[in-house]
């Protein structure tokens, strides 16, 4: 059973990312816009221009029953996304392909 929403594929489940996260107190009081850009992965999307973010870049929160690690989820929306790997290779070129149908 899937609980999110069909991913529209601007950032695909499974995709590494890089996330606004804050790794200190001080950065998360200094509000998102100064956070830094932190490594993880899309679970999934929730909603239009909103996806769950797994932010493996950060310190794990916990462990799980088997002493694997476990590592914050949150929410963002595109504007505080950006894709890496395979990926954002594959989004440039799609990016480029329809400027230039655009220009045609």
């Amino acid at each position: 059973m899937n609980l999110y929403d069909d991913n529209d594929g601007k950032f695909p489940d499974d995709a590494d990312v890089q996330v606004r996260y804050p790794l200190t107190d001080r950065q998360s009081a200094a509000g998102r816009m100064v956070w830094p850009w932190v490594d993880g992965y899309v679970v999934g999307q929730c909603g239009p221009n909103e996806w769950d973010i797994c932010v493996d870049g950060a310190d794990p929160i916990d462990h799980d029953e088997h002493g694997e690690p476990l590592y914050p989820l949150v929410f963002r929306d595109a504007s505080e996304l950006r894709l890496t790997g395979p990926h954002a290779a594959v989004a440039r070129i799609a990016e480029e392909l329809a400027e230039q149908e655009d220009a045609a």
